[in-house]
């Protein structure tokens, strides 16, 4: 509020320009909250209330011994979960979404139990018709596969215990939940989710059929069997899976948001072109769009190569460059031929417009709502490194005066210093994978294009000459990259660089120019 207030003095004063950036936070108090001990332990205590309250009013014999059972099975999820380095163990939020994915699951157990108890649900049908894949579906997406196995683990044992310890349920849980989960490796569309329903439900109602749970028939003397039981048992189980991958689908978005999760799902769909940035992109600074789309293509090729995530390499090279849309007419790929507006620039004014690019797109993402991810790869992308034209340009100035001051008898310490650090972006340096082949896709990319013949050789000289600018710079001390994997993002480049730049067979002129097969 106060700083608002001195803004609009200072800009009635015409001390400013009235124009405020938005800022990444800091995120302090979340980052607290995230690793806190207290939180974990509150959440720890929560999830065992529910698991009592499970215990206590549900139709097991020993609600004392289930609690004590479901209280173990408890501690070592969580232990298995830290010793192993799983998701859920990384923060107080994904431990909070692990639990309450899974007590959902077995509190609509719960509820289908109470309603056969009234007489409201065929007991038959109540194996058939639990949603097995529910949690193991939605944290497979969410969290990853090994947290989608843990969640079917916990989740199966947990419903043995409260149905009590009858073996049937634990392999039919167990049977939908890793179906579902094998079914769920990098998706990357919604209706991926709904074939993982189907196999979930498949592979339930075969175990179902084993059991006797599903007709039931007696192996003995199939014959004897009523088949039309056995069919619909079948459909009821396949379409309880069906039905589990639906309400997933749908409640995926309301998850993301809430926990600040993106699949690879919502990834490809912030990966639409039509998205309105984009689109002011392509009409007001089309040889930034252009050149977005190439480092797109390289930083999705460099990812693959080195197991990063090649869909949100490819979505942020889109949006890395959206700062350049305040003044597109000051950077080289947008500039018609002939003078270029840094003619009447000071090197320093240069620099200034150069660097404010990020800023820039930082500002346009927040206000746009853009995923953290991509702000953060946009501020990174270029980490702390130079713009080296300009300041070169600026050292040659600053010898000029000073040899032209030496003959007219000024004083040395009166000319200006130029300083590295004002033609330096403002960073931070890169830390992640994803922005380090961000960073390295676009400086490559754009320095291809000044190679009069990019051969293979050149383009290998190049980009291993501005990896090894960079890390001679320490602009990886904060990424966790290996130099096998940074070898492999230059040996990547190199290659598609040798794609895109080559060379075409100049043919002959001939009568017409419909004979020109360049224009076909």
């Amino acid at each position: 509020m106060f700083r608002l207030l001195k803004q609009k003095r200072l800009a009635a004063r015409g001390l400013s320009c009235g124009k405020t950036r938005l800022a990444p936070t800091d995120g302090q108090v979340r980052n607290h909250l995230e690793g806190s001990l207290p939180v974990r332990i509150a959440v720890l205590l929560l999830a065992s209330a529910v698991l009592a309250f499970y215990c206590f009013t549900g139709t097991g014999s020993d609600p004392v011994r289930n609690l004590l059972y479901a209280l173990l099975i408890l501690a070592l999820a969580v232990v298995q979960s830290f010793a192993s380095g799983d998701t859920p163990a990384r923060g107080n939020s994904r431990l909070t979404l692990f639990l309450a994915v899974i007590l959902l699951q077995l509190g609509i157990g719960e509820l289908l139990q109470a309603l056969a108890g009234q007489g409201r649900l065929d007991s038959r049908f109540l194996p058939l018709v639990l949603p097995y894949a529910l949690a193991p579906l939605t944290l497979s997406v969410l969290l990853g596969a090994r947290a989608g196995i843990s969640a079917c683990v916990a989740g199966s044992l947990w419903w043995a215990v409260l149905s009590g310890g009858a073996s049937s349920p634990l392999l039919m849980s167990l049977a939908g939940g890793l179906a579902a989960v094998l079914s769920t490796a990098r998706v990357r569309r919604r209706s991926r989710l709904l074939r993982a329903g189907l196999h979930a439900g498949i592979a339930t109602s075969l175990l179902g059929l084993i059991t006797g749970l599903v007709g039931p028939v007696d192996w003995s003397s199939p014959a004897s069997a009523d088949w039309w039981m056995v069919v619909t048992g079948i459909a009821v189980t396949t379409g309880s899976g069906i039905l589990t991958a639906v309400l997933v689908s749908g409640s995926l978005p309301l998850l993301e948001r809430g926990f600040g999760i993106t699949t690879e799902i919502s990834w490809l769909e912030m990966a639409d072109l039509n998205n309105p940035l984009l689109r002011r992109l392509s009409m007001e600074a089309p040889g930034t769009y252009h050149h977005s789309l190439a480092v797109a293509n390289l930083a999705e090729a460099c990812a693959e190569k080195t197991g990063a995530n090649p869909t949100l390499c490819r979505v942020s090279a889109y949006f890395h460059d959206i700062g350049k849309l305040v003044k597109p007419e000051y950077f080289a790929e947008n500039m018609p031929p002939g003078r270029s507006p840094h003619d009447d620039l000071t090197p320093t004014m240069s620099a200034i417009v150069i660097l404010s690019h990020v800023k820039e797109g930082v500002d346009l993402a927040l206000r746009n709502k853009l995923n953290r991810r991509i702000v953060d790869a946009i501020s990174q992308h270029h980490g702390t490194t130079l713009v080296e034209y300009f300041y070169q340009r600026a050292r040659r100035q600053e010898l000029d005066a000073r040899t032209g001051g030496s003959l007219m008898n000024v004083r040395q310490q009166d000319i200006p210093k130029v300083s590295e650090e004002t033609y330096r972006y403002p960073g931070p340096k890169p830390r992640s994978l994803e922005t380090v082949i961000l960073g390295l896709s676009d400086a490559a990319e754009s320095a291809s294009r000044s190679l009069e013949r990019p051969t293979v050789q050149r383009l290998d000289d190049l980009v291993h000459d501005i990896l090894q600018e960079r890390i001679s710079d320490g602009q990886y001390d904060e990424a966790p990259v290996t130099m096998l994997q940074l070898q492999d993002i230059a040996d990547t480049l190199v290659t598609c660089l040798a794609s895109m730049h080559h060379t075409r067979i100049a043919y002959a002129a001939t009568a017409g120019a419909g004979d020109d097969p360049e224009k076909d």
